[in-house]
């Protein structure tokens, strides 16, 4: 019996045997979260009969993932609420860890299993027993890991499905130079043969709004850069995929090999941060914001988070962002603190 399909077995044993299955993803899912969780249901409807249904609390804004969107043939929820007095109804959580901090856990969910490929930061208790951890932060993406599941399961995903894996595969590893293993290229090699390309050349080239050119010149004007460090701001954003856009952007410029992005949204200062070398991103954030209140996680190339805001005044917010840009900016040049000052002013 191969590991995969033992693996099946063991992730039959926390589902139920009939019913429905609720799978989870972070409040503003990316395509991997998406794909991830499409691929769950599918694996769950044919592997055992199972009814899934994909829940999200946030929202989808960036113009690709609306466009994939479109052609999800699953239905979503993002403010769906349990039937009072019911049972604790079983959960599955895609591309995210139920206490990662970047997921908002509806009462009433009781997490059976976890599909995932990121570090967060660790948690103060033990899980809950009984729950299932698939947690591979070596792959470059968990559609990966749920691509693997179907295979050994003998379910081949239908075209507009496969596409969507294909592309979230894709995008996770910012096609194939930050964090891709052989898994990934061999997952999306096999995604490809069965995808509908005139679907992919559509979601990749989704119309794009009059406000995405705005928050782009916004974070144009206010890049900055120091030695092999790219860094920007955006004041406010109503949705957090611009920040991590941003910071992709800047790691491309000439002779860069770290950048990051900060964003006001609401009670939270958004951070992320890119690596071109390898260092580990995610490591590197938790241990700059270890004192700080906020949730961050990430992998080698690539870490995101947020610091809480809640209750500070309009100055002690800039007060804030202005600690975190010039402690991201001395550790990462290895300027002197007062000189890195200077730099973030």
């Amino acid at each position: 019996m191969s590991a995969d399909v033992e693996f099946l077995e063991r992730l039959q044993a926390v589902l139920p045997v009939r019913g429905r299955v609720w799978i989870i993803t972070h409040d503003y899912p990316d395509p991997d979260a998406l794909a991830s969780a499409a691929a769950l249901q599918l694996l769950l409807r044919k592997r055992w009969q199972l009814r899934g249904r994909i829940i999200y609390r946030g929202g989808v804004s960036r113009p690709e993932n609306r466009e994939l969107l479109r052609h999800f043939r699953y239905r979503t929820d993002s403010a769906l609420k349990p039937a009072p007095g019911g049972r604790p109804q079983p959960a599955v959580f895609t591309d995210v860890l139920p206490w990662g901090g970047n997921v908002t856990l509806p009462a009433g969910f009781r997490p059976v299993a976890v599909f995932d490929h990121h570090l967060r930061l660790a948690r103060r208790s033990a899980p809950p027993a009984g729950l299932l951890l698939d947690i591979h932060p070596n792959l470059g993406a968990t559609t990966t890991r749920l691509h693997e599941l179907l295979t050994a399961a003998q379910i081949a995903p239908p075209p507009w499905l496969a596409t969507i894996m294909a592309y979230a595969i894709a995008t996770e590893t910012m096609e194939f130079t930050h964090g891709a293993t052989a898994r990934d290229i061999a997952a999306h090699t096999a995604l490809l043969a069965g995808c509908n390309l005139r679907l992919l050349g559509r979601i990749r080239q989704a119309p794009l709004p009059r406000e995405y050119y705005a928050f782009l010149a916004e974070g144009m004007r206010q890049a900055r850069t120091y030695r092999r460090v790219a860094w920007s701001h955006l004041a406010e954003t109503p949705q957090p995929e611009i920040v991590a856009e941003l910071a992709d952007l800047l790691l491309r410029m000439e002779r860069i090999t770290w950048a990051f992005c900060t964003a006001g949204m609401g009670d939270r200062l958004l951070i992320s941060i890119r690596s071109e070398t390898g260092a580990d991103c995610g490591r590197y954030l938790r241990k700059i914001t270890r004192r700080r209140a906020g949730s961050f996680g990430g992998h080698s190339h690539a870490a995101a988070g947020y610091l809480d805001l809640t209750g500070l005044a309009p100055d002690q917010r800039i007060q804030c962002k202005n600690d975190l840009v010039e402690d991201l900016v001395t550790g990462l040049t290895g300027q002197p603190g007062n000189d890195a000052r200077q730099l973030v002013e």
